[in-house]
């Protein structure tokens, strides 16, 4: 608390009294700390307190990877009336999300025991944070407990490409055509959210993020646009998926901290 300055506490010309305003004056600044501490006192005792949970083993939900999007916002005035074009190919064969459980691993390890929980592919697809705590207490219980689940989870984060009104969500190849130019990248647009074990209850969630803050994004070449999402040639196929890998590795040590965890030596 900023006291207030007694900058004039005696009457300029005033001599006779001056020790005994000298006094008053030190009786008021010592009454207002008193009081200032009483305060402080008082509301830290009623202010809430950061919930902690002593989390050691962790069970890794990677519900990311299954399926890539192809959004295309086209070169109309009103474009942000409608939703953008869009597209997705199944994609669990690329196996990212047993990637991504591996990357956080060797990130947490040796500090934290972590095991993957086996989901179906379909599990988390759409998701709330209501929906997150009903699904998560009724998983199966896994054989070695575990203090807190870890989900990975396809999540919007707006445009940081395009600029458009419209948000992008989970693995996918964008496109904007503008004024006779097209503009592509690779995103990544996805959530972690931590979570109790046995009631399901939220400890923390962050937005996947660069160390920039930024959406995880790649630019594009123009080839490696498909004429349609089942078009997709090896060498298309092949740089996805790195391009994918590469934005997660950027972006994963990023929530990981966000979150508290203390990461390996490499980071």
């Amino acid at each position: 608390m900023q006291h207030p300055r007694h900058v004039n506490c005696l009457p300029r010309g005033a001599t006779a009294e001056r020790g005994r305003h000298t006094k008053i004056c030190r009786t008021e600044r010592n009454l207002v700390s008193i009081i200032g501490l009483c305060a402080a006192l008082l509301l830290s005792a009623w202010a809430p307190k950061a919930q902690r949970i002593d989390i050691h083993s962790i069970g890794i939900i990677a519900a990311v990877g299954d399926t890539c999007a192809f959004e295309r916002v086209p070169d109309r005035r009103f474009q942000w009336i409608g939703p953008p074009q869009a597209g997705f190919l199944e994609i669990s064969d690329w196996n990212i999300d047993d990637d991504i459980t591996k990357t956080i691993a060797d990130d947490l390890g040796p500090t934290y025991s972590t095991q993957s929980i086996v989901i179906e592919h379909q599990d988390f697809d759409s998701w709330t944070y209501d929906l997150l705590v009903r699904d998560i207490r009724e998983l199966p219980v896994p054989e070695t407990p575990v203090d807190a689940y870890l989900l990975i989870l396809r999540d919007w984060h707006d445009d940081d490409i395009g600029g458009s009104d419209h948000q992008l969500v989970g693995l996918g190849l964008y496109r904007r055509d503008r004024r006779g130019h097209a503009r592509y990248g690779v995103f990544a647009s996805y959530r972690l959210v931590l979570m109790e074990p046995d009631r399901g209850r939220i400890i923390a969630s962050r937005a996947a993020v660069l160390p920039n803050g930024k959406l995880p994004w790649l630019p594009a070449p123009p080839a490696l646009w498909p004429r349609t999402q089942n078009d997709l040639s090896n060498s298309q196929r092949d740089t996805l998926h790195r391009d994918f890998l590469q934005l997660l590795d950027a972006s994963l040590p990023t929530g990981l901290r966000a979150l508290g965890f203390r990461l390996s030596g490499k980071h």
